[in-house]
């Protein structure tokens, strides 16, 4: 049933929710990529910095690991902060519509995380080493991917603006 009222029509919610031809299995496989493009890109960043880390100190014991986990955590933590300004997180899309491809492309994030790790097995060792690896690595990650989605973000012009809720 088509609206007169002038009123824009209501937009489909959900992954993959377009009208026209990408409501198909192309508009699931654009949903899924776009949901997965920066879990994957961080586990990439993380891993590889992680396996330079372990190929220069060998395999990380317990308390290594731990402090792995409260690096990446507290660095985490603190960059939600600063990019929430203290207000809670509401979840968004993880990538703004009209964000071409090429911003989901993590291979720089992961090679700038492995050289962090890899020159911090130079100066550091034991816990401090690890729970370095794992506040660099997700600094580097999310402030690096960051300035990816806003270089790759496609500019609007005001008279293409979609302006439906």
């Amino acid at each position: 049933m088509s609206r007169t009222d002038s009123q824009p029509q209501p937009r489909a919610a959900g992954p993959g929710a377009r009208t026209g031809p990408q409501r198909g299995y192309r508009g699931q496989l654009r949903a899924a990529v776009t949901a997965s493009a920066a879990p994957h890109g961080y586990t990439l960043a993380l891993w590889t910095a992680t396996a330079v880390t372990s190929s220069a100190r060998g395999a990380p014991g317990a308390a290594d690991v731990l402090a792995l986990l409260a690096g990446a955590t507290l660095a985490f933590v603190a960059l939600a902060a600063v990019a929430h300004g203290g207000a809670p997180m509401m979840p968004e899309r993880s990538a703004p519509d009209g964000t071409r491809i090429w911003a989901a492309f993590h291979l720089p994030m992961a090679a700038c995380a492995a050289l962090a790790g890899l020159l911090l097995t130079r100066c550091c060792s034991g816990p401090l080493l690890w729970g370095l690896v794992g506040t660099t690595t997700t600094a580097v990650y999310l402030l690096g991917v960051s300035a990816q989605f806003l270089c790759f973000a496609v500019r609007r012009h005001p008279e293409t603006t979609d302006t439906r809720p």
